[in-house]
């Protein structure tokens, strides 16, 4: 088996703040969540905006005053924040290449990682990562946020941040609706990559992972943009020629901690296209279509990016995993912890 280590980016506590960020404390209560779970073998976190004031020294101090809370370090035989990285960053939010470029840096340890928002809060389906075929990229689409969840995970959401906003499932439209479970509705979003990491380290390519505004000048791009995901898809696809690109929504189970308002602000540049595209994301690849038709039972849409299938060849060839793991059921995950 591969080790797994989890990678994200979180922001920098305020250190004028008095009171918690709503969504600070969701991201917060999905990385407990994250730390707990047994089949991470390491947390890597790139702290963004750090400084004198409040930067990783701090963030561990309230994670571990967070874990407290949740009392389950009573029942903790070893220290588990000693799976825990954090590394200071003083720049802001990082554009998706230098979020790979993280992710394969010689902070983050295992041969397998798992890279994704940080309100993203993993079950214990993720066991199967480490068998993971260094072949297969693999993407996510969440879960979202639903009585469907795990226990356990829905008990750290309810312990660190509370029951106020859970009345907001199903409302608004950002992602479809608050909560909304990505992996049945929608082909075209994700939240997580899943690589090894020696597939990608030394190999990333810069210009790829850049796209041409009006002005015609190459910039990086962001998460929070429209088509991000799939942009970063394809650079990847010109980094390393990965046979399978796998969607394992259905297998790895990601569940989203945000029913609170957005923190981030979104970027709306102006991206160059030749048509409007039907996603409202850049053309494959920066102008003109050469990408799929996909449908739901509600519509057809036409990708302008590379989109990763639930049925690649590495399904078909039952080898998207070296290994075949059932991962520990999760319906009595919280009684294995309290009973441990």
């Amino acid at each position: 088996m591969f080790t797994v280590s989890y990678v994200t980016s979180f922001w920098a506590k305020d250190s004028n703040d008095t009171l918690p960020n709503p969504h600070r404390r969701e991201v917060e209560a999905a990385l407990i969540a994250n730390i707990h779970n047994r089949y991470f073998d390491q947390i890597v976190v790139f702290l963004d905006g750090a400084t004198e004031q409040s930067n990783c020294i701090h963030f561990l101090e309230d994670m571990r005053n967070l874990h407290l809370i949740t009392g389950l370090y009573l029942l903790t035989h070893d220290d588990i924040f000693a799976k825990v990285t954090c590394v200071d960053v003083s720049g802001s939010q990082p554009p998706y290449y230098q979020m790979f470029v993280n992710a394969v840096s010689d902070f983050v340890l295992g041969d397998v990682v798992v890279m994704a928002n940080a309100d993203q809060a993993f079950d214990y389906s993720v066991e199967v990562a480490h068998n993971l075929n260094p072949d297969v990229l693999v993407m996510l689409g969440t879960h979202g946020f639903s009585n469907a969840m795990p226990q356990i995970i829905k008990y750290f959401y309810e312990t660190l941040a509370g029951t106020e906003y859970i009345g907001n499932v199903g409302i608004g439209k950002r992602a479809g609706a608050v909560g909304a479970n990505i992996c049945a509705e929608s082909p075209f979003s994700w939240d997580t990559f899943i690589f090894h990491k020696n597939a990608l380290k030394g190999r990333l390519k810069e210009d790829a992972f850049k796209r041409i505004n009006m002005n015609n000048e190459e910039v990086y791009f962001y998460m929070n943009e429209y088509g991000a995901e799939n942009a970063a898809l394809w650079g990847l696809q010109q980094s390393f020629e990965f046979k399978s690109l796998y969607n394992a929504c259905n297998m790895i189970h990601s569940w989203h901690f945000h029913l609170t308002p957005k923190t981030h602000k979104e970027h709306n540049s102006p991206w160059k296209q030749v048509d409007k595209s039907p996603q409202g994301s850049v053309p494959y690849p920066w102008g003109g279509y050469t990408g799929e038709t996909w449908c739901t039972r509600q519509k057809c849409k036409k990708s302008g990016h590379p989109i990763p299938s639930k049925n690649p060849p590495c399904v078909v060839e039952n080898n998207c995993f070296l290994v075949n793991s059932k991962a520990e059921s999760n319906t009595d995950a919280l009684q294995n912890e309290l009973t441990a």
